[in-house]
């Protein structure tokens, strides 16, 4: 029974545009850089802050999840190695965060800088995943080619 959990491939264009814009909006409305804090009221700043937060997020799931054109056996292996390199990495992270913060002894300093470091903690995982998997995969097309 093969179950097959992956969108369509025109997913991925859609998430390589929304997630870098839902970022970019993200980042400037949090920096205050549209300058608006006296015009908006609270509840539409943090409105915008949601959607932009998610669009992100979705973004990296449609770029993650979406099917590639030749969906093959060395690219279903290749998700898995990209998964199993992403996890490396991400516990590798948390084991060296970890260990500074014992021997500086210093803490995370709050609530706000706990949720700032699992949420970078998170991004590290899914940008190591697709980092790895896109070249990995642009390196073994340009083998094919050259041969």
């Amino acid at each position: 029974m093969n179950k097959n959990f992956l969108l369509p491939s025109n997913f991925k264009k859609i998430g390589i545009i929304i997630t870098p814009l839902g970022f970019l909006v993200w980042c400037c409305t949090q920096l205050d850089w549209f300058g608006a804090s006296n015009i908006q009221p609270h509840i539409l700043k943090v409105t915008i802050l949601i959607v932009s937060f998610f669009s992100f997020l979705i973004g990296i799931f449609f770029t993650t999840f979406a099917k590639e054109k030749i969906e093959d056996e060395f690219i279903k292996s290749l998700r898995l190695h990209s998964f199993q390199i992403s996890a490396l990495v991400q516990l590798i992270f948390f084991l060296a965060s970890f260990t500074i913060m014992l021997i500086t002894n210093k803490d995370l300093g709050g609530d706000g800088a706990l949720a700032l470091f699992l949420l970078l903690s998170i991004m590290l995982f899914w940008f190591t995943y697709i980092i790895h998997f896109n070249a990995t995969l642009f390196q073994s097309k340009n083998k094919l080619n050259e041969e």
